[in-house]
């Protein structure tokens, strides 16, 4: 992905070894989230290794399960420092199951907190499925018209799903580097206000999410003064998926 010297799992304490399992889907106290997407290059894996982050620096027992063939997920936990906080690493993409079978993968007894990064291209009975299952859907869109164009059709598909109308599933968008003042994010906005679903605050386009990837760690974990508005993102975006609580925008 980035170049980066690939660690052996068994050494990892963020790869799964010889720990008490459950099923992804059977525990009440666990919640699931879905990063989805059916448009490559988003932001899906910006998503879900930061939010997994804010989740585990805040006590959670995290697992985050990476569908993704391109492994970037995988990769990303790889060279994670074994003293942070630890996400356990579920590679979805290394077994031979289908993809709505996702829910139905062991994580470790007692995970409180599950996030699952997809990969694009999802056929849109598959993201039905997974979203079915799933408790709370953030979708990234990146700011540019061809994007957020499709991001409309692939979201408007999804709502028409009989299985999916009149659902009390919570989703929501989350803009990637985008612009408000832009043409296409204002339809965008007015899109989502019709079908009632919120636009969370959008990712900053800042060297910070860069830097962290190469080393395995969060936005959260930086330790740089100006990687503080983007902490506050974060944190304002757990609140929501834990509470009805729509995180405050950042410029």
């Amino acid at each position: 992905m980035f170049g980066i010297k690939k660690s052996a799992p068994d050494d990892n304490p963020h790869f799964m070894g010889k720990t008490p399992t459950m099923r992804a889907s059977k525990d009440q106290k666990t919640h699931r989230i879905l990063v989805l997407n059916a448009k490559g290059g988003c932001g899906k894996t910006t998503v879900a290794t930061n939010l997994a982050c804010q989740f585990a620096n805040e006590g959670h027992s995290t697992a985050l399960i990476d569908y993704d063939p391109q492994c970037s997920s995988s990769q990303w936990l790889e060279v994670r420092p074994s003293h942070l906080p630890i996400i356990h690493s579920i590679s979805a993409h290394r077994s031979n199951i289908r993809t709505t079978s996702v829910w139905h993968l062991k994580v470790p007894a007692g995970t409180t907190r599950i996030v699952v990064d997809t990969p694009a291209r999802l056929e849109e009975m598959t993201a039905i499925k997974l979203i079915r299952e799933a408790d709370t859907v953030l979708i990234p869109v990146i700011a540019s018209p061809i994007d957020i164009r499709a991001a409309t059709q692939f979201i408007e598909k999804l709502l028409k799903s009989p299985e999916l109308r009149n659902t009390d599933k919570r989703i929501a968008v989350i803009g990637n580097r985008s612009r408000k003042d832009s043409k296409s994010y204002k339809n965008l906005s007015v899109f989502l206000e019709t079908h009632n679903l919120p636009f969370l605050s959008s990712l900053r386009a800042t060297q910070n999410y860069v830097r962290a990837a190469e080393e395995g760690i969060g936005v959260q974990e930086l330790n740089l003064k100006s990687a503080q508005l983007d902490v506050e993102h974060w944190h304002s975006l757990a609140r929501w998926i834990e509470k009805d609580h729509r995180p405050q925008a950042h410029s």
